[in-house]
């Protein structure tokens, strides 16, 4: 059975990733003897190991190389370009549109964008599952775009947790007086009103978008 793949980068990683991205912004990959020069490195042999590792954790993709005249050129996957932060976004798992079911994280998903979708830094996606958004045109098996950490406001569409055992879902959020009080509201006039006390839920990302299965 083969070596799980890693998944948190090291600091020296991320310097290497972030080598790797100038040279991707410039709409080209990465050489071998450039990365060496850039990062300190005292030579070739000292570098390659470390990238041979990070591709093999999904980081990286090498191309060429292992030949006498051949260039080894260094590109970032899709996974990599997150880390770096310059594309993609992370897929979270799924959110559900319906009743109440536990949020599942799935960060081995990466979803690119294209530029088709503006998004921030801190940005992520949750696939839906369920029909109680149907209303406002979230299909189930749509990727919502979510924004943490920002001020909701009266109405929005957010991802939340509710209670101690994190159950989620994506609905309208209305804060009663003096917003001791929230309800969240489907768009599906199958589903009932949700209502509970304001401190016993958690926002975890504001609708800013959504991405359709082609």
């Amino acid at each position: 059975m083969g070596r799980k793949p890693a998944i948190k980068l090291t600091t020296a990683h991320s310097r290497i990733l972030q080598a790797i991205a100038h040279y991707v912004e410039q709409g080209r990959h990465a050489s071998l003897a450039e990365l060496v020069a850039d990062l300190g490195f005292a030579g070739s042999t000292s570098l390659a190991p470390t990238l041979r590792l990070m591709e093999r954790n999904g980081y990286i993709e090498i191309h060429g190389g292992g030949k006498r005249g051949r260039r080894c050129g260094i590109s970032l996957t899709p996974r990599g370009k997150v880390s770096a932060g310059i594309a993609g976004l992370r897929v979270l798992g799924q959110i559900a549109a319906g009743p109440l079911m536990e949020a599942l994280e799935q960060t081995d998903v990466i979803a690119e964008l294209n530029d088709l979708l503006p998004y921030k830094p801190g940005d992520f996606f949750l696939e839906v599952q369920g029909d109680s958004m149907i209303g406002d045109g979230i299909l189930s098996g749509d990727k919502v775009l979510l924004r943490p950490n920002v001020q909701i406001k009266n109405g929005e569409i957010a991802a939340v947790h509710i209670g101690d055992d994190y159950l989620a879902t994506l609905k309208r959020v209305y804060f009663g007086p003096g917003r001791n009080k929230i309800t969240l509201k489907a768009s599906n006039p199958n589903y009932l009103d949700i209502t509970t006390s304001a401190k016993d839920v958690k926002i975890a990302g504001v609708f800013r978008g959504l991405v359709r299965p082609g």
